[in-house]
């Protein structure tokens, strides 16, 4: 029986709004987490952005990412969801959860009362849940730049890549990545990724942001000072930490932020998810 077809026969499916406000539940957890343990964060990516041009949620949009400077991201996946029967709980590759199965360079935060299954062969094990991306130092040369985030963002893929079914089928993919990504192994693509990122500390380097996950990574580049003060955003009637220049670091990421894609180039990641109990 298909897994997707067993879990409608006894669990309640979550419709696209119900995903977005249960996301949003997670959301308030870590940010009360990060008030009470004074460490910092903005809301980064469609969620800045949907944050300022929506004030919530863009509507077709079904995550929430953060950024945090490096320092922080350490305490916060070293101290969330560690009390007994926290609904809440954050997952990492530097703790080894869910075995070789969570393949990723940056840290989730799951519900563990709901299951999480998304399309193109992916085979996660998680609940619903929001990313939290570190951000480290980035190198002043601009040659460098551009190599290092190219190595870096097809690392990134590799190690994605990892976390799919090995599936010939799978036209999403090059064989060529397949093969490669595959026979590596998620371990190697992680080490290369936190082994390199950690040559350029946070707290030391004039210019500072995450890993990119495309092809155009020197626009993950911005001056540390940039990314150093935050302010309260309204979202979804709430209020979560954002960069105080958050309209420079919008522009430098999108461009023109404020004119939403065409209908046929707005994305989303095709969850399908269940409430457990």
């Amino acid at each position: 029986m298909n897994i997707g077809v067993y879990f409608e026969r006894i669990m309640q499916k979550l419709s696209h709004r119900e995903i977005q406000l249960y996301l949003l539940d997670i959301l308030k957890a870590v940010d009360s987490f990060c008030v009470k343990e004074g460490i910092r964060y903005s809301m980064a990516y469609g969620t800045l952005l949907g944050a300022v041009r929506h004030k919530g949620f863009i509507p077709w949009d079904d995550d929430i990412d953060l950024l945090m400077p490096r320092p922080d991201y350490e305490r916060f996946v070293s101290m969330f969801g560690k009390e007994p029967g926290s609904r809440y709980r954050c997952l990492c590759h530097k703790e080894g959860v869910k075995g070789d199965r969570f393949v990723h360079f940056f840290a989730k935060v799951e519900d563990v009362k709901t299951k999480s299954l998304q399309g193109r062969g992916y085979d996660y094990d998680f609940g619903l849940n929001i990313d939290i991306f570190p951000m480290d130092g980035k190198p002043e040369d601009p040659d460098l730049q551009r190599k290092r985030e190219r190595q870096l963002t097809h690392w990134s893929h590799r190690l994605n890549i990892c976390g799919t079914r090995f599936d010939l089928l799978n036209f999403h993919q090059p064989l060529f990545s397949k093969l490669e990504a595959h026979a590596r192994g998620a371990e190697y693509w992680w080490k290369k990724i936190d082994t390199e990122v950690r040559k350029y500390p946070y707290e030391t380097s004039r210019l500072a942001g995450a890993v990119s996950v495309t092809y155009n990574g020197t626009r993950e580049i911005f001056e540390r000072n940039m990314l150093e003060e935050y302010v309260d955003l309204e979202f979804e009637g709430c209020t979560f930490k954002a960069f105080k220049r958050w309209n420079e670091w919008l522009i430098q990421e999108f461009g023109d932020y404020m004119t939403p894609p065409p209908e046929g180039r707005r994305k989303c990641h095709d969850l399908t998810v269940y409430l457990l109990d």
